[in-house]
């Protein structure tokens, strides 16, 4: 297994798997040369079941990916208060629509060159709960409940839920995988278990 692959299973799997709508992983940046191949040939398969991966942002030392599944991440944006909050942060007005997710993740990708971290709103991409995201924009990280993938304000006992679930999730990737079994065909097998 290849460090790219060992970094997009360990840190994608909710989405891979489906239950998640995006992850962040990153390598280091000397690494993006000899990867080119293998990033491409996974957008292209990647891509027939519905999960796109994409370079997001390069900063001095890491390049960071973006592994999603659109309708996952439109249906997020849909909701009124995400949406609103995006607009007015300078996010496209449809952010919500197919046609302008190149432009939102282009607004994205700026806004962290800009700030040189991840913008607080990152949380609505990678589809933490709402509440969780605001509270944590309005405490600016603090005075949380419980910190895991997430700082969590709303719903602890959801929330470690979740977190279990996400692990499990990983687990199963990483072993299945260390067994031999191709990433996409696991992705294929989960697919047809959860149906």
């Amino acid at each position: 297994m290849s460090d790219f692959e060992l970094q997009m299973l360990y840190h994608g799997a909710p989405t891979l798997f489906g239950i998640k709508q995006a992850n962040l992983f990153s390598l280091p940046l000397p690494c993006l040369q000899n990867l080119q191949n293998e990033v491409a040939a996974y957008q292209r398969q990647l891509m027939k079941k519905g999960i796109s991966l994409q370079y997001l942002y390069c900063c001095e030392k890491r390049v960071f990916f973006l592994v999603y599944r659109k309708e996952k991440l439109l249906n997020y944006f849909s909701n009124a208060a995400i949406k609103a909050f995006l607009v007015k942060t300078g996010y496209p007005l449809t952010v919500d629509q197919e046609s302008s997710l190149v432009d939102t993740l282009a607004f994205l990708r700026r806004r962290i060159q800009k700030c040189n971290e991840f913008p607080h709103e990152i949380g609505f991409f990678l589809g933490y709960p709402p509440e969780d995201v605001f509270a944590f924009i309005e405490e600016k990280g603090h005075n949380y409940k419980l910190c895991g993938y997430w700082k969590v304000y709303g719903d602890e006992k959801a929330a470690v839920a979740t977190f279990q679930q996400y692990t499990t999730c990983r687990e199963t990737l990483l072993h299945q995988a260390s067994k031999g079994i191709p990433i996409l065909s696991i992705i294929d097998l989960e697919a047809k278990q959860t149906l």
